[in-house]
């Protein structure tokens, strides 16, 4: 498989340059290792696409996109921004401008286009609102709408990105933001006149370095969300130049050519996209969201020159993108009090908050209705599952009371119970839904009439019952409130595991930056809302920068802190304690302890010049020293599976789980249950009790859509099989299933594949494979069974179809399973390890610094015994 170039940037020196095209000096690599491996961790949901989101952006990643990006298409409000007089407020919703008098009910669309619209700012005088309009996941332009004709120009346009538009109070500047020239986020200037750009715009801001790669957010100083003073003289905006964590302060600059020489510092705290400074009408002060001191993002108001934050707003959600209205009166922004974001308008003075309730929908060309059901084939009864829908002017649309998502390949849908009524232009619309991976997906095609309604039925028939032979799936990776738009819930993890048709939920809390999230749904036990079919617990992933991330399923008395080191410029920067001394602590509480999203994409981490060992550089440590369980596949690669091979050839018993890392507060993420393990329980009933002792036992297979059966002499993934010292014969049965195309599926054996198993028929009825096959074994060794595709296949939402089994282990006699090359393989590992740690400049202390590294020699020693 071909490797995106946003992962090779990261991770491969001999195919890869820095930022201004030049190798990075092996020194760069050491001191980058820590921030390099977590911006990868961001980046990867958009490597797995053939064409990653925003090509021409070169820093940032999903956690940008998520928090700084227009989403490319709401089912309720978003972006607000005040018409001139105050009388009216436009936003964006359902990919179009819309605009609604608050007091009244029913709004009305401003713009219809291909495009996906968002961010209105709205002239002085009224007469032009400029917008940003999104070709999907590629290219974001600004446009620019004559309110009086309803006519849309283009304004900037090109294969960079155009944000954040901002009129001068005057009326006569646009301050924006681009990436041009060179893909970094730079603040711009437009003089205007008559709705048209006149001249060239003037930066006020230019590329800088921070001199090395920082955590999420590179090297490359950000320059974004302009807000004028009303005297028209300076802006606000957000900045990281210089701060190494988060996406950085609140400065004020004049509006003149690279004014960010002139800029001032006035408010820092780590912040994640969400601050929007708006300055107020008097320019005494402004209004931004910040998440400071809690998990939640509220409003909180400032003096212009800088002072004590007040916070305005309150409660255990979120509220964020703020704007004053004209005269300072009010104060419109988005909350999720209840889930889904809502528009809502905040009196100044006394603190009235009103809500601005959509009853009507005013589109500006015919629209019609269609009205949806998702029917089990079984029962004939409505069944939870995941949609996509196309339009016919191209774009996805969504029902209101829906979050509309973006999938890792870019693809729009949302989770339905199992019925709902869509409004959508008239014409050919397409829904198709799906569930899960046992469940053939059905897709139909209706006309569209303008104000009437269309009803249209999909069936979902199975294809396989794994949970009727004894097989329960669940993820072992996902995350509910992650400051994203949407205000999570556990409920809601529930409902989208049956529209996944997901069994089980392992739920992770876990820090962003200085937060730590969720953490009041850990109980130690299976949650109340669990199901004799959906069980539902709440465990944590322990985030260092450095080792490697981890999760710790079943702990039972409480969670552990710090929850993560090696955070540049805060007091947990150094690389202690490590990952070892929490895993041993987890043990205590015999928790279950796996590496996650390890290593990406087909790369060895060990290979190149200077390796950077992927993401979890300290797992074969952990490993050889036996504190962790479980090594975690995020997403289709060999590159996670090579290094688990170079385990199993010297006998370490590590369960290989599927996670996906899904972060489903956010719209763009990979979806929950994308990857997951299905595990054996026989006749047992669905427990978190039985299925965490079987996948403690290795009774698994991890997966993104296939699913396997593999046995030898009856024995099952897990499973030991003892042959005289003679050896023997033993016979391997396997069978596939899948509701994509596959190209192949192997048997692999102390890591090589079996050219002796029968191969795949491609496309054969229902993608079914299965064999039986006889062998003559004389040494010991292990076997596993994966299949394959060969790239995208909808609606498997990876680069392609995977999956592979937890091995069968065959013992000839005494004979243990060894190779030396593997252990040789972890003695380079650990030797770069320590190297790369050694010169890590935030230790605290030589004790700290002697303790972590007297662990990794360890583990060495127990590698290179092996060697021997």
């Amino acid at each position: 498989m071909n490797v995106p170039p946003s992962v090779l940037l990261i991770f491969d020196r001999d195919t890869a340059s820095s930022p201004g095209g030049r190798i990075p000096s092996p020194a760069f690599c050491t001191l980058c290792s820590v921030c390099c491996t977590l911006i990868f961790f961001n980046l990867f949901p958009l490597t797995l696409s053939a064409q990653p989101a925003y090509p021409a952006a070169k820093t940032g990643g999903n956690y940008m996109h998520n928090f700084y990006l227009p989403p490319p298409s709401t089912s309720s409000p978003r972006r607000p921004a005040w018409s001139p007089d105050g009388t009216a407020v436009a936003f964006a919703m359902h990919g179009s401008l819309w605009r609604i008098r608050p007091g009244e009910h029913i709004a009305h669309e401003l713009t219809d286009n291909t495009t996906y619209d968002s961010s209105p700012a709205w002239s002085p005088d009224g007469a032009w609102i400029v917008y940003t309009t999104e070709t999907d996941n590629r290219t974001i332009d600004l446009m620019i709408l004559n309110v009086n004709t309803g006519v849309s120009t283009p304004l900037k346009t090109g294969e960079h990105l155009y944000l954040d538009p901002a009129w001068s109070p005057d009326g006569s500047r646009l301050a924006y933001v681009s990436t041009e020239p060179a893909g970094y986020y730079n603040i711009f200037v437009q003089v205007m006149k008559d709705g048209k750009a006149a001249g060239d715009p003037t930066p006020l801001t230019r590329d800088n370095s921070f001199g090395k790669s920082r955590l999420y957010f590179g090297a490359f100083d950000l320059h974004v969300e302009p807000s004028w003073s009303p005297d028209g003289n300076e802006l606000l905006f957000l900045s990281n130049r210089g701060i190494p964590l988060g996406s950085g302060g609140i400065w004020r600059m004049p509006v003149e050519p690279i004014a960010i020489d002139k800029a001032r510092l006035i408010h820092t705290e780590q912040t994640l996209f969400r601050t929007r400074p708006h300055w107020s009408s008097d320019g005494a002060r402004f209004v931004y969201a910040s998440h400071v001191g809690g998990q939640f993002t509220h409003l909180y108001i400032l003096p212009a020159a800088g002072g004590e934050p007040y916070k305005i707003t309150f409660g255990d959600w979120d509220d964020f993108y703020p704007r004053w209205s004209p005269d300072g009166s009010k104060i419109a922004y988005i909350s999720n009090q209840y889930g889904i974001p809502q528009l809502r308008i905040m009196q100044t003075v006394g603190g009235k908050m009103t809500e601005v309730v959509i009853k009507e929908k005013r589109w500006r060309h015919p629209h019609g209705r269609v009205a949806v059901s998702i029917l089990d084939a079984d029962t004939g009864q409505p069944t939870a599952a995941r949609v996509y829908t196309q339009a016919s002017n191209g774009k996805s649309y969504a029902p209101d009371d829906t979050y509309h998502r973006v999938g890792r390949l870019n693809e729009h849908f949302f989770h339905t119970p199992g019925t709902f009524t869509i409004e959508v232009p008239e014409g050919p619309f397409e829904v198709e839904a799906m569930k899960g991976f046992e469940y053939h997906p059905d897709r139909e095609t209706v006309e569209v009439t303008a104000d009437k309604t269309v009803a249209v039925a999909l069936t979902l028939s199975r294809m396989a019952n794994m949970p009727a032979q004894g097989w329960y799936s669940g993820s072992t990776h996902v995350h509910m409130n992650y400051a994203g738009d949407l205000h999570n819930t556990l409920e809601n993890l529930i409902f989208m595991s049956d529209a996944e048709d997901q069994a089980v939920v392992n739920e992770l809390v876990a820090n962003k930056d200085n937060r730590i999230l969720d953490y009041p749904f850990f109980t130690g036990k299976p949650d109340a809302l669990s199901t004799p079919d959906r069980v539902l617990i709440v465990g944590e992933e322990y985030r260092p920068a450095f080792h490697g991330h981890v999760y710790f399923l079943d702990l039972k008395d409480h969670l552990l802190s710090p929850f993560a080191s090696g955070y540049e410029g805060t007091a947990i920067e150094s690389l202690y304690p490590s990952n070892t001394d929490m895993l041993r602590l987890a043990g205590e509480q015999d928790a279950f302890r796996g590496y996650v999203h390890p290593y990406f994409g087909e790369n060895d981490p060990l290979g190149g010049e200077n390796p950077s060992l992927g993401g979890a550089k300290s797992f074969p440590v952990d490993a050889a020293l036996g504190t962790v369980d479980a090594l975690e596949i995020s997403g289709a690669g060999h590159a996670v599976l090579n290094v688990w091979h170079q385990l199993l050839n010297n006998d370490f018993n590590i369960i290989l789980t599927g996670g996906e890392d899904s972060i489903s507060s956010l719209y763009r993420t990979a979806i929950v249950g994308q990857v997951r393990s299905y595990v054996y329980l026989g006749d047992k009933p669905l427990s978190w009790d039985n299925w965490l002792t079987a996948l403690r036992q290795g009774h698994t297979f991890a997966t993104n859509g296939p699913l396997l059966t593999f046995s030898i002499n009856d024995a099952l993934p897990g499973d030991e099989i003892h042959l005289p010292k003679e050896g023997g014969t033993i016979t391997l049965k396997g069978e596939m299933q899948s509701i994509v195309p596959l190209e192949k599926i192997v048997v692999y054996h102390n890591g090589q594949e079996m050219d002796s198993i029968p191969k795949i028929q491609s496309g054969s009825p229902g993608n079914h494979s299965s064999f039986t096959h006889e062998i003559n074994v004389r040494e010991s060794g292990w076997y596993t069974l994966q299949a394959e595709g060969a790239g995208n296949a909808h609606p498997i939402d990876d680069r392609y179809p995977l999956a592979t089994t937890q091995p069968i282990r065959v013992y000839v006699g005494d004979q243990p399973i060894r190779n030396k090359a593997s252990a040789r393989y972890f003695v380079r590992w650990i030797d770069r390890l320590i190297e790369m740690a050694d010169a890590h400049t935030g230790w605290r202390s030589q004790r700290e610094r002697d303790h972590v590294l007297s662990q990794f020699r360890e583990a060495r020693t127990v590698y290179e015994k092996l060697t021997e």
